[in-house]
């Protein structure tokens, strides 16, 4: 990868923000048909498989 590329992208910081402020106490239901409650110390850990299609599960479903 060449400088020019790696200064197109965004710190991992910027992603942590967007995440927090957007979906903050929100409630969904993962591809997986668990739930997860965003920034709920109970809430479960999420994997995001990238694609053509985002694909969202519980980390216990991602394997």
């Amino acid at each position: 990868m060449t400088k020019e590329e790696k200064e197109r992208y965004e710190e991992p910081e910027l992603l942590r923000d967007i995440l927090q402020r957007t979906l903050a106490g929100k409630k969904f239901r993962l591809d997986c048909g668990h739930y997860v409650t965003w920034n709920h110390h109970l809430g479960n850990d999420v994997t995001i498989r990238n694609g053509n299609k985002l694909r969202i599960v519980c980390s216990l479903c991602s394997y």
